[in-house]
């Protein structure tokens, strides 16, 4: 499961639905399909991560508390990463910044 996360968009998707639930505006801002979304739900679902919500054909997603304490590790996972990069990007050639 914890595979997903190494793909970009699945970031994206994990950081949406803390704000916006909804399945049909999820996969609009992921670009994914809605039954390809379903799929990644589900795990989630069964992972423990996200409760799904019906309501006829309208399905919403909350964080459980569980999916919240990841989405934290994820955000500080990118936050760690991206200075990483930046710092490999300003420092190409691994030089030590204190060295002349």
């Amino acid at each position: 499961m914890f595979r997903f996360f190494a793909n970009r968009r699945y970031f994206k998707l994990y950081f949406l639905m803390q704000k916006d639930g909804n399945i049909h505006q999820l996969s609009r801002e992921v670009d994914m399909t809605t039954s390809h979304l379903s799929i990644v739900t589900d795990q989630l679902e069964r992972e423990g991560l996200i409760i799904k919500h019906r309501k006829g054909r309208e399905c919403s997603i909350e964080l459980t508390e569980a999916g919240k304490e990841f989405g934290e590790i994820l955000r500080k996972y990118d936050e760690l990463a991206t200075e990483l990069l930046n710092k490999i990007k300003n420092n190409p050639e691994g030089k030590n910044e204190r060295q002349s």
